[in-house]
């Protein structure tokens, strides 16, 4: 039969179980957290959840019938950012923020792109056609969706 703990070798057991838990639950927010982050990224990133608001549904179903249709290309290909990943989830929750503000607290607007989302899809243009546009003299004032308008949303 064992002796009883004397009260410092509890407070020992005690404190080791407290260092435990704490460790455990540390482990699991540094696993968890990330992951549930990413998976909330990878699911705001699909034409389903770009296209639930009824005024983004005509930009869904004209796209469908042109070049830039899924699966080959996806709604965030050419309006988020693709270049780094802090400035992706940056501009997604900027613009995701501003969006549902404007959604919920009105009716609900037409969308017009801004300087900021003029120079992404420039640079998303660049990035997926890279091969066409080196042969093509640009300047800063031309953006290619001024002449390729009709291009991705049939307009």
């Amino acid at each position: 039969m064992g002796f009883p703990l004397r009260t410092e070798e509890r407070r020992v057991n005690v404190g080791k179980w407290k260092s435990l838990k704490a460790l455990f639950l540390l482990g699991a927010i540094i696993v968890i957290i990330p992951i549930a982050g990413w998976e909330a990224i990878e699911y705001t990133s699909t034409d389903d959840f770009c296209t639930q608001c009824h005024v983004m549904k005509v930009y869904r179903e004209t796209a469908f019938h042109t070049a830039h249709r899924a699966p080959q290309v996806n709604c965030k290909d050419c309006h988020i950012p693709q270049d780094n990943v802090v400035r992706m989830i940056a501009y997604k929750g900027y613009s995701g923020a501003k969006d549902i503000y404007s959604n919920v607290m009105g009716p609900p607007e037409i969308l017009h792109t801004t300087t900021m989302t003029k120079g992404i899809i420039q640079k998303n243009c660049i990035r997926c056609h890279s091969a066409t546009v080196e042969t093509i003299a640009t300047t800063d004032a031309q953006r290619c969706f001024e002449c390729h308008r009709a291009i991705p949303h049939g307009r």
